[in-house]
């Protein structure tokens, strides 16, 4: 599925953070709309002129996109069905009531919105149980602290860290192999040290996982293969 043709007559989606230091730019995975990440005294008009100045990245990154739509795994809510956990596919089986992982996502029978409901409600529960283990294991090895962890549903952005410590990350993220969880679970604690992506806070994220490099890249080079809706 390719959406970047209707995308790319759009206007592009501008993001300001006061703690960004510098302009990016990047294609929503959800919609294919350019964005423009950018600190909150970037004006308009420097943005228009950034833009300017990098259409044939721009280009590029569309291109990318388009080819990583191409590879997006098609999903099919029928029994037997794989769907992914942690990297490796499980099936899907129906059932009159229970709702449960064993090996396989169990759900009960229904209509597409409904099986895709339930799906979602186990990932969510799966996401909950994992990532608060793997955050408290990994803070509890570094010694660092947070104050709570939620789960969402963003497609966009694996996860974040606020000011106050609370974490936020998509359940979407446990569909990836755990060296990728692993990874974003330390990306985010560093930011309990450093709330920015500055030199220092990649040293502590090279410090909590050595590979991050290569995690990094693999999970911007790889979304269509672990993506389900």
């Amino acid at each position: 599925m390719s959406t970047s043709g209707n995308a790319a007559e759009l206007a592009p989606v501008i993001i300001r953070s006061a703690r960004r230091r510098r302009v990016a730019l990047t294609i929503r995975p959800e919609d294919g709309r350019l964005a423009v990440l950018a600190p909150l005294r970037v004006t308009d008009a420097e943005i228009v002129r950034i833009l300017d100045r990098n259409s044939a990245i721009i280009d590029r990154l569309r291109r990318r996109f388009e080819q990583r739509a191409a590879r997006r795994r098609i999903v099919s809510f029928t029994d037997g069905s794989e769907f992914p956990l942690l990297g490796k596919p499980y099936p899907l089986h129906f059932t009159r009531r229970v709702l449960t992982f064993e090996e396989g996502f169990f759900v009960p029978a229904g209509d597409e919105p409904s099986i895709r409901g339930h799906i979602e409600t186990l990932y969510r529960h799966l996401a909950a149980e994992l990532l608060e283990r793997k955050v408290r294991e990994t803070a509890g090895r570094f010694h660092l602290t947070f104050r709570r962890i939620r789960i969402s549903g963003a497609s966009g952005r694996w996860g974040s860290c606020s000011r106050d410590g609370s974490l936020n990350f998509s359940w979407r993220l446990i569909l990836w192999p755990e060296p990728v969880v692993d990874y974003v679970v330390a990306h985010e604690l560093a930011h309990r040290l450093e709330l920015n992506h500055s030199e220092r806070f990649w040293r502590e994220v090279e410090r909590m996982c050595p590979e991050y490099r290569k995690l990094d890249r693999f999970l911007r080079d790889h979304v269509p293969e672990f993506s389900v809706w």
